[in-house]
This record gives structure tokens, C-alpha cells and sequence, in this order.
């Protein structure tokens, strides 16, 4: 998915930037907070990863408040009614009716007073780290759950990231584990392109003194209260605010793992978004799926490397690995890494995995490189960008087995391709490094042999489900009007792939 256009809606003379991905399905409404810079964000590719699978549940509508990011400046901090209308305002220009509302820290506030005074608007909320009493409010009381310690650091340490607008300081006042150099480099990117420190400034004194807390009660949808774990707010504090949502309910994340990079640490926060978007619970497996993986590697690169020299082999791989991308994405497939002279892509099936080994492999040849390719299917895990699980460890075992210019397979895609034309010579068993028993593992052979059950030619020339396609269907079934959409698609894919040679 590459990232959406930008569009824009006129608030009071300034226009107020919002951005759309995906199609169907549940309708969700994500407010972020002021240095979540919406073109700025899919630097990270987890973030990424995030909206890719969000569109599979959802059509997501995101932006910053008024005056900040992509949007017109404005002279003065919105007061939550205006936020409130400006929300209203995008819903109604993309046509939402109703919508699940997701507040980030100060933004929630505005979704609250929504949910109060248009309950016909909002199906359900989703509140991270909820900011509700402002900790310098008129009065002397502190917030409910608050020590004077717990006030007073979190006061100095946000006004400390505050006067130094532009560092990155945010993650660390977020959640100081994720304060790597890479989060920080990145934040600070955010914050500089979101708002001057002035703006900034001027915000934080207002989120210091609003007080929506007296409006929680008449919230009558489902809201989910998220906790991090770490967060400068007391625990005690979220635990009023839940209790004073007739339907609200606290939920504490999990502790995040050092080295966490943003869009990381929202994938449990999409988990929330999804269950109380769609009412369905995913489960712990949900990003455990069949799968074919395939493997490269260019056999004797040193060799190569040494005999035309630094310069000539960069520019040698960098045509085979834009070779390697092309010929995967035309199979349907998605490349998931390129380390060095490897990379490992997946495909929904085997089939369209062999094809396209065979296809690199050939094409690496005219390029003077012998590359091995390996083939395996199985459950895989993907986690963010990421790929798990032995089978992806078995696939790089039979790449590594094979020789220059040869694919080999398991006996999995073997049988899994039977009547596909596709034809294997037995290579044998044998054992891969670190992977339990014997495997027995066979050769593409040079030619296609005849398939047992001749099939029409178009359904020849038709592949498996790609990844976009399982995307698509899923939010088909919850907007069937999305179905024309997702013919279409396969349609244009077939067609391209129709003018390819086998």
C-alpha cells in the first residue's frame, strides 16, 4: 500500500488536512496526537504495516487538530468544541455516519464530547492514555489517582520535551522504552514537521488545565481505556477515568520489549481498535497463516565480486535484486528482505513461488549469475514487516542446498502443485542444519510436464489468493459492496499475467 493522497476540508477559513485508507468494511476515526505527522508516520514501516492492516477491517480517517501538520496554522489552540465540530466535520466530508472514535493522549477529549452530545454518531471509543483532568487545573485538587510527586514530574518532564520542541524528547515522556536512537531520530522528524515550538508550547499549557472529566458519564457506547504500562500517568488515574464511563472498561498493555519501534507498539493497540470496531476478538494465532516462502542467493558472489571488480557487481546486483521485486510482484508475491546477496519473499501459494524461482534463476543467468533458489510452504508468522516460524528457517535451509541456477523444493510444494505442469526430479533426503529428521527434497526439472487434468486455459493462467486479495476479501464481508472492487482487481492481475510466458 503506498500512502493515501492527502485531502482537505475549509474550517473557518483554514483548511484541515485528513488523510483515508481502505475501502470498507468497519468505519474508524483515528485523532492524533500533535506530533503524529500523517505523512511523516510511514517512515516507520510498522506504522505502515498498521494501516495495511487496518484497511483490512476498516475505512480509517486520520488527522492532526487544527493548525498542526498538513492543515492551515491557525493564531489560537482550539477549545474542545471546535475539535469536536472539526471531527464531525471530516466524518461527514468522507460520509460517516457513525464511526468508532480512537483519541491519542489530548485528543481524547474532543471524541468524548462527541460521544456525549451525538451518541448517534459513534459506535464505539478507543482511548489511549486518555489526558481527562488537566494537572494545573483552576482549583487546588489534583487530578483524581494523582500524588503531588506523580504531578510534579509529569508537569516538569513534558515541559522539559516542551522547551526542547524538535528532539524527539516525546517518546521518552510516552513510554521510555521506546526511546531508542531510531524512535528518537524519528520523533524528532514528527515534531519538527508538526508544529514550531511556540505552537507546541502553547498547546501543552492548554491540555495542562482542561477538565472534560465530568462529561465521562454521559458516554453510553463501549469505551476501552488503554494503559501503557510505563506511561507517566498513574495507573490510579485510568483506572477513574474507565470507572467513570458507564461502559468503559481499563485495559493495561503489556510491558513493551526494549528496541520497540512505534508502529510496533500499535499493532496491540489496532487489536483494541478492531474488536470494538467490528466486535470481533482476534485471536492470539491471527497473524499465523499458511504460506510459501522463497529464498535466493546468488552461488559464488565473492568469485564474481573479485573478477569484475567493487563497482561493476554493484551495479550487477542492484539489477538482479530490482529483477527479484519486479518478477515477485508480477507472481503476486510480496518481497520481504534483501540481506546482502539473499532475499526471502512470500506468496499465498507454491505454485506461483516455483514459477517465479525459476523465472529469477533464468534471468540471473542472462545476467551472468548463478542464483539458488529454495521453496518451502507452511505456517508462518508475520509480526509487523516481519516473518517467523520454522518454515521460514526451513526455506532458507533448502536454498542453501541447492546449486547455482537450481531450484529446490519440499516435498510440501511438491505435492501441494500436482497438476499444475510443474514437474520435479528427486533430489533425495537429507539433513538441513539445525532443522530436526530428514528431508526429502526435489529439483525443478528444465520442462513443464503435461498436467494429469488438462485445464481450460483460463484457469490455467489463474493463481492462488495474492495477500491483497485475502485483504480485500476480508473487509468483503463485511461490505459486500467492496466485492466489484476486489474482481477488478484479479481481473487487471490476470490480464498482466496472461501476456507472461510460463
Amino acid at each position: 500500500m503506498d500512502p493515501p493522497g492527502t485531502r482537505y476540508v475549509e474550517r473557518d477559513g483554514h483548511a484541515l488536512a485528513y488523510q483515508v485508507v481502505g475501502e470498507g468494511g468497519a468505519d474508524v476515526v483515528l485523532f492524533l496526537e500533535i506530533g503524529l505527522h500523517p505523512d511523516l508516520m510511514w517512515t516507520d514501516p510498522h506504522i505502515h504495516y498498521v494501516f495495511e492492516r487496518a484497511a483490512t477491517f476498516c475505512r480509517m480517517v486520520y488527522f492532526q487538530r487544527r493548525g498542526f501538520g498538513l492543515s492551515d496554522p491557525v493564531d489560537h489552540v482550539p477549545t474542545l468544541e471546535q475539535q469536536a465540530d472539526d471531527v464531525l466535520a471530516v466524518m461527514d466530508a468522507v460520509g460517516m455516519e457513525r464511526a468508532t472514535l480512537v483519541g491519542i493522549g489530548s485528543t481524547c477529549g474532543a471524541l468524548a464530547l462527541i460521544a456525549a452530545r451525538t451518541p448517534e454518531r459513534v459506535t464505539g471509543l478507543v482511548f489511549q492514555q486518555p489526558f481527562v483532568e488537566g494537572a494545573l487545573r483552576e482549583g487546588a485538587e489534583l487530578p483524581r489517582g494523582w500524588t503531588v510527586e506523580a504531578r510534579d514530574r509529569f508537569v516538569d518532564g513534558w515541559r522539559t520535551v516542551y522547551d526542547n520542541w524538535g528532539s524527539g524528547g516525546v517518546i521518552a515522556m510516552w513510554d521510555p522504552t521506546q526511546d531508542s536512537p531510531f524512535n528518537r531520530r524519528l520523533m524528532a522528524l514528527l515534531e519538527r514537521c508538526s508544529a514550531t515550538p511556540a505552537t507546541a508550547r502553547a498547546h501543552l499549557e492548554w491540555l495542562f488545565r482542561i477538565d472534560y472529566f465530568d462529561v465521562l458519564a454521559s458516554i453510553q457506547c463501549e469505551t476501552r481505556v488503554l494503559h501503557s504500562a510505563r506511561s507517566a500517568v498513574p495507573l490510579a488515574a485510568s483506572q477513574h477515568i474507565a470507572g467513570a464511563i458507564p461502559h468503559g472498561t481499563l485495559h493495561v498493555l503489556p510491558p513493551l520489549p526494549p528496541g520497540t519501534s512505534m508502529g510496533q507498539a500499535w499493532i496491540e493497540v489496532l487489536d483494541h481498535i478492531e474488536e470494538v470496531a467490528t466486535g470481533v476478538h482476534r485471536t492470539v494465532d491471527a497473524e499465523r497463516y499458511l504460506a510459501s516462502v522463497m529464498f535466493t542467493d546468488i552461488a559464488g558472489s565473492t568469485e564474481t565480486l573479485a573478477r569484475i571488480g567493487d563497482a561493476p557487481y554493484r551495479d550487477l546486483r542492484a539489477t538482479h535484486e530490482r529483477q527479484i521485486r519486479n518478477e515477485v510482484e508480477l507472481a503476486g508475491g510480496r518481497l520481504v528482505n534483501v540481506a546482502g546477496d539473499g532475499t526471502l519473499s512470500v506468496f499465498d501459494g507454491p505454485a506461483a513461488a516455483v514459477r517465479c524461482a525459476r523465472l529469477v534463476c533464468r534471468q540471473a543467468e542472462d545476467l551472468g549469475l548463478g542464483v539458488r533458489a529454495g521453496v518451502h510452504t507452511g505456517e508462518i508468522e508475520g509480526i509487523g514487516t516481519e516473518l517467523t516460524g520454522i518454515t521460514v528457517h526451513i526455506g532458507a535451509r533448502i536454498g542453501a542446498a541447492a546449486g547455482p541456477g537450481e531450484v529446490l523444493v519440499s516435498r510440501a510444494v511438491r505435492d501441494q502443485v500436482v497438476g499444475s505442469g510443474l514437474s520435479f526430479v528427486d533430489h533425495g533426503t537429507r539433513e538441513l542444519k539445525g532443522v530436526p529428521g530428514r528431508w526429502r527434497l526435489f529439483a525443478l526439472a528444465a520442462t513443464d510436464a503435461p498436467a494429469e487434468c488438462e485445464p481450460s486455459t483460463a484457469s490455467r493462467k489463474t493463481l492462488g489468493l495474492t495477500l491483497l486479495d485475502r485483504a480485500v476479501l476480508r473487509m468483503a464481508r463485511r461490505a459486500p459492496n467492496v466485492l466489484r472492487a476486489a474482481a477488478g482487481m484479479a481481473n487487471a492481475r490476470q490480464r498482466r499475467l496472461s501476456r507472461r510466458p510460463d
